[in-house]
């Protein structure tokens, strides 16, 4: 016995699945290109660009990791006992991170349609 468009349906429910599990990753990529870097690179002190050029991230199985590889950038974050901090990255994640949920939430519900 064979049901009419079983495999189909099973195509369908497969092609969600694997929409569903790279959705989150998706989501986190453009926040990153589109929400974060441009944002923390707006608001950081620029003296040479050093610092500003060298903010990025990237997204890992666990989650998603931003960071500034520049030799001060821990420095001009949090301050020292002689230079008040001027955070950037702290404030760029606050600011941006509501979208990161909602790009998520987004390609989530396309998933599922």
């Amino acid at each position: 016995m064979s049901v009419k468009g079983f495999d189909e349906a099973i195509g369908k429910v497969d092609a969600i699945l694997r929409q569903m599990q790279n959705a989150p990753a998706d989501a986190a990529k453009a926040w990153l290109e589109e929400d974060f870097k441009p944002y923390a690179k707006s608001i950081v002190p620029v003296q040479t660009g050093a610092l500003r050029d060298s903010i990025d991230g990237r997204v890992t199985p666990a989650g998603v990791e931003v960071f500034a590889t520049a030799p001060h950038a821990r420095f001009v974050e949090e301050g020292t006992s002689k230079q008040p901090a001027q955070p950037f990255m702290a404030v760029a994640w606050a600011a941006t991170i509501h979208k990161l949920y909602e790009r998520t939430s987004k390609v989530l519900r396309k998933a599922m349609r």
